[in-house]
Formats: C-alpha cells, sequence, structure tokens
C-alpha cells in the first residue's frame, strides 16, 4: 500500500531503521561494547557506551527542542517488540505536553547523555540515573499484520500508540491510467489496478473469505514495473509478465491462498507453481478461470 513511501514524503529528514527478527534493545539504545582505540601507536580493546538509533534520535530531540525530531521504525512487528524496547515501554505513556508521564533509570544510558556537552541536568527530561522522552520526539512505525514470521504485539504495547490504517486502495489514483498490457489469449487490454482489484474481489468472496490484510495493494508491483508510455501502455512487458509470476502468482500459490490455491487457479493446471506460470504464458488471466474475467474483472473496470 506504499506505506514506507507515505511516511518518506511526511517525515523526510527522519531517523531511520528497519526492525528484523535479530534486532536487540543494544543495537535500539545502545550499550557497552568493545570498540577498538589507538593507543601510543597501538591498537588496543576499550569497552564504551555505543548509542542506537533510539539514542541517537533522542540527543538530536533534546539538542533542538524547537523542532520537532521524528524515528521511522520500518516492519516494527518484525522483531520482538517487547524485547527492543524493554525499559523503553515505561516511557511512551504520555501527558498533554507529549513528554513521557515516567520515567526509567538507566545508568549507562544516563551517564552517556550527559557526557553530551549539550545536555544539563534537567529536571523536566534528564536526572542524575533516569530519562523521559522529550515532547519534540515522536516515534512513528510501519507494520503489516498479514506478513509471515512477525512477532505478535500485546496489547499494552499496542495501545500507547496512535494507529492509522492504509486501506488496500489507498493512493490507487496514482496508478489508474497507467499499467496496460495485452496478454495472452486476448486482444482486449488488462489493466494492471483494475487486474489486481478483480483478484481481490474474487479473494474476498464467499468462497475464499480471504481476509483483507492479505489482499493486494496498487504497488505490490513497484512503479517500474508497470512503467507505461503517453498511451498508458507498459513499456517492458516482459518484465511485467516475469514480476506477475515471480511475485504475484506466487504470493498468491504460496501465502495467500495456499489452502485453497487448487481452487483459485481453476482455469489451469495447478498442481504446481511452475504450471500456473506457464499457463499464465499460455492464457493469460485464464488461469483464473473461464468465469474470472466476466465476474470479477469486468465489473471491476465497470465500476472504475
Amino acid at each position: 500500500t506504499g506505506k514506507s513511501k507515505y511516511i518518506d514524503d511526511k517525515y523526510p529528514d527522519s531517523y531511520r531503521v528497519t526492525f528484523h527478527p535479530e534486532m536487540t534493545y543494544f543495537d535500539f539504545v545502545g550499550g557497552i561494547k568493545p570498540i577498538i582505540v589507538e593507543e601510543q601507536g597501538k591498537n588496543k580493546v576499550s569497552y564504551e557506551f555505543v548509542p542506537g538509533i533510539f539514542t541517537k534520535a533522542w540527543l538530536e530531540a533534546y539538542r533542538k527542542p524547537t523542532e520537532s525530531i521524528t524515528l521511522v521504525i520500518e516492519e516494527i512487528n518484525r522483531a520482538n517488540t517487547a524485547a527492543v524496547f524493554g525499559d523503553l515501554f515505561q516511557l511512551l505513556d504520555r501527558n498533554s505536553e507529549g513528554k513521557s508521564d515516567y520515567y526509567i533509570n538507566n545508568d549507562e544510558l544516563v551517564d552517556f547523555l550527559r557526557n553530551d556537552e549539550n545536555v544539563s541536568e534537567e529536571e523536566e527530561l534528564i536526572g542524575e540515573n533516569w530519562i523521559k522522552l522529550p515532547s519534540n520526539l515522536s516515534l512513528i512505525g510501519t507494520m503489516n499484520s498479514a506478513d509471515q514470521g512477525v512477532f505478535p504485539m500485546d496489547t499494552a504495547f499496542k495501545r500507547r500508540w496512535n494507529f492509522e490504517y492504509l486501506g488496500i486502495n489507498e493512493n490507487e489514483e496514482k496508478i489508474a491510467a497507467i499499467g496496460n498490457i495485452k496478454l495472452a489469449r486476448t486482444d482486449e487490454v488488462i489493466n494492471w489496478n483494475t487486474l489486481r482489484k478483480a483478484i481481490n474481489a474474487k479473494m474476498s468472496s464467499d468462497e475464499f473469505r480471504i481476509n483483507e490484510d492479505k489482499l493486494i495493494g496498487p504497488f505490490f508491483l513497484s512503479k517500474k514495473i508497470i512503467m507505461s508510455d503517453e498511451l498508458g501502455m507498459i513499456v517492458n512487458q516482459d518484465r511485467f509478465v516475469k514480476a506477475f509470476k515471480s511475485k504475484v502468482i506466487m504470493y498468491l500459490y504460496e501465502d495467500a491462498v495456499k489452502q485453497k490455491k487448487h481452487n483459485f487457479f481453476d482455469g489451469c493446471d495447478s498442481s504446481k507453481y511452475s504450471s500456473v506460470c506457464d499457463a499464465f504464458d499460455e492464457k493469460g488471466i485464464g488461469i483464473f478461470g473461464d468465469t474470472f474475467k466476466e465476474l470479477y474483472y469486468d465489473r471491476q473496470r465497470n465500476d472504475a
């Protein structure tokens, strides 16, 4: 649905981090780590506090209290957020001014912050061994709950965030007039945006009942894949066909409709993923069944 692009346009100068399954508190916040320092011409191992992205963003917000500082966390649910945030969880409750209601004690973190020349012992944000979040520091996360291998978030963590849902057709108008292509077995021009909505309609039908968060958004295929000429026709049609097979068909076959793939691809041999791809080369959208175009594609096109 273009979540990252939406965030990038709105917060272009933000601090950014992408969570992943191996992400830890020490990666995010920082911790004591061994580093190599040169002393009298020789390398020596020293142990110092190395700041993570959160600590860097906190310092920037403290240094520039009149500016809005944003820390963007991409794929926030691809890591164990309870472990990565740790005691920072306590800071997420904010008062009416935007500052943390509560503080956390962290001697190593506070010592590092107070060694910065711009940081003083200010009772509202930092003390001898405690800190709070500045009101001008915003944390923004992106997530897709349908992705496989993600970590569930507990209710206590989730309710400390405001959620903004991007619908499955968000910003589709940006590509509605492009992405046209002629596929096998038809002289009719097929439009990518109409096709993916028709696929979504079949997934949402009473026969399949696929959840909305598994439907296909307008930017499931990138703009470079559907790049079009002045008539709206896809410039590199071979690249589109390859991407459709390797991204759309594979996603449907191995994930979204995995349990009912033989019924979903009822217009071709669906015993193997490769068989469906071969059939797409021969019959285009006919892989979705003889009635797909009439029941789903034409209806989406007429509604548009």
